[in-house]
């Protein structure tokens, strides 16, 4: 009774557009902690509401892309506020921008039984989510780095593992593995594997963008190996080698001529 209409999601995205301009020039002031947790707080009640007012196809769900764009705007926060190279904060404050109004842009504007009108938005929620992850990662090896919150290191790298373990099992499940034992299996192994990962860069000379980079880098490579494990069909070995390969050659490359070892 209460909701008589329902925007259309093209409507929807620009309307997205428009309103992440503002959020984005308004982060710009950053007076305080406060304004920032004002800030957040707004963009994601207005996501709400947008998601309610619109039109949403019945073979989605409104709270899992409402989940996505909270991880992605976290991370997002996270990149905007510890950046110090003006180019590299434009470039995330584009991508903030952009990502968001895609993620309404790709929702289809009807009922589809094809899931192939399907996957556009839900892969690109998936790395809303991949970069909201490295945002995330980013600001707790900042926190970590400049000593915002005295606790141990500990508590920060078992908290980010646990947030690492949290979206690979998310994700694994929304690409239709099942929950039984080898998935829970999987997700100790996953936890104990990300807790090292990251000790691991605490200890390399590496700032901590490069490091959140690199963590996330090896945790899609990974997380895609094991989504294919989890499968009837197992991992195509074949296939992947070249991927595996292609990656090998980028992730060194990124290692020695893009990163500036401390």
């Amino acid at each position: 009774m209460v909701k008589s209409f329902s925007i259309h999601p093209k409507l929807a995205a620009v309307a997205d557009l428009i309103l992440n301009v503002i959020f984005v020039w308004l982060l710009m002031q950053v007076p305080s902690w406060l304004f920032v947790g004002v800030w957040f707080f707004f963009r994601i009640a207005i996501w709400a509401l947008l998601l309610w007012l619109m039109y949403y196809p019945s073979e989605l769900s409104r709270w899992k892309h409402l989940l996505s764009l909270f991880v992605f705007t976290v991370g997002s926060v996270c990149f905007l506020l510890f950046i110090e190279w003006q180019p590299a904060w434009y470039m995330f404050g584009f991508i903030f921008i952009f990502f968001t109004f895609m993620s309404f842009w790709l929702l289809p504007a009807s009922n589809v039984s094809l899931t192939s009108f399907l996957k556009p938005h839900l892969r690109w929620r998936f790395i809303m989510s991949v970069i909201g992850l490295a945002g995330i990662l980013e600001g707790i090896n900042a926190a970590i780095a400049f000593q915002l919150v005295y606790v141990s290191v500990w508590v920060w790298l078992v908290a980010a593992a646990v947030l690492s373990t949290a979206v690979a099992v998310w994700w694994w499940l929304e690409y239709g593995i099942e929950r039984n034992k080898k998935l829970l299996a999987l997700a100790c192994v996953w936890f104990g594997m990300m807790l090292e990962f990251l000790w691991v860069m605490q200890i390399l000379p590496l700032g901590y963008l490069v490091s959140s980079l690199v963590l996330v880098w090896c945790w899609y490579v990974l997380w895609l190996l094991a989504r294919f494990s989890l499968t009837k069909e197992g991992i195509n070995w074949k296939k992947q080698m070249w991927f595996l390969g292609i990656n090998a050659v980028l992730f060194a490359s990124f290692l020695i001529f893009a990163v500036k070892w401390k």
